[in-house]
């Protein structure tokens, strides 16, 4: 239940617009007002821009933490031109994400954000038959977690982690691409899955989250990745599970001049 948008700032350093739905509607009769579900969005536009003044990529993430379960919302991303592929040669991009936290078993909603680095070789891999052999390397660091109000509240999900699962961790694990063929296709389309891990206080090793992240390359270099990355984590609650869904743009800058 909401009815337009109103815009509540900005996350990592104002590269996306965060979006509060209107938390009361009037009836239209009596004009009493309404409480309306809590929902939150994120914006993100690519700092490239056509003639027309069009980004050339962007993305939008929906949910709301007015359920017990997930509840209703969603993502989109999108490229607003064409992209050109090499054959051979490797790539980095960098930039950042934002995303927003809701969970299965509980309500609320938190905010998050990371770096973002993805590194593509265009033939590690002998696929053969015609089809792309890309290699594709992404790692999300320095991820931190806010609530609604935000507050940065990244030491209360590490206390969640570590006093649940015998860990010393004194920051989120870093969420990893895991490296396989057939990832990437002719049309620039990324598909794969990504998780993170950590070391529990008897040195073993201990997943944290799952997921799979889904992008689009763009540009004649290509110059750019947007996408979005799914992640969940059985880890911070024991009656609880906790999604990210956090969307980025990674650009592939030219090396400053010296």
């Amino acid at each position: 239940m909401q009815s337009k948008w109103n815009s509540q700032g900005s996350l990592n350093n104002s590269a996306f617009a965060v979006y509060e739905a209107e938390t009361q509607f009037p009836d239209s009769v009596n004009e009493q007002p309404i409480n309306q579900f809590t929902h939150r969005a994120i914006y993100g536009v690519s700092k490239n821009l056509d003639g027309a003044g069009n980004p050339q990529t962007q993305f939008a993430i929906v949910r709301t933490g007015a359920y017990v379960g997930y509840g209703f919302g969603g993502f989109i991303y999108q490229r607003d031109n064409a992209v050109n592929l090499p054959t051979s040669g490797q790539a980095v991009f960098n930039g950042s994400a934002a995303g927003l936290r809701d969970f299965e078993g509980r309500g609320g909603l938190e905010y998050s954000t990371a770096n973002v680095q993805i590194a593509v070789d265009f033939d590690a891999f002998d696929a053969g038959n015609g089809a792309r052999s890309d290699g594709v390397k992404g790692v999300f660091t320095n991820r931190r977690v806010y609530n609604l109000e935000g507050t940065d509240i990244t030491e209360t999900v590490l206390a969640r982690i570590n006093d649940n699962n015998d860990a010393n961790l004194d920051e989120i694990p870093e969420a990893r691409f895991v490296i396989q063929p057939g990832v990437l296709d002719a049309n620039g389309d990324l598909i794969g899955e990504i998780n993170s891990h950590y070391v529990d206080a008897n040195g073993a090793l201990q997943q944290y989250e799952t997921g799979k992240y889904y992008a689009l390359m763009a540009g004649d270099d290509p110059n750019e990745i947007v996408g979005v990355v799914v992640l969940t984590n059985d880890a911070e609650f024991t009656d609880a599970t906790v999604r990210d869904t956090s969307g980025f743009i990674v650009y592939r800058d030219p090396a400053p001049t010296p």
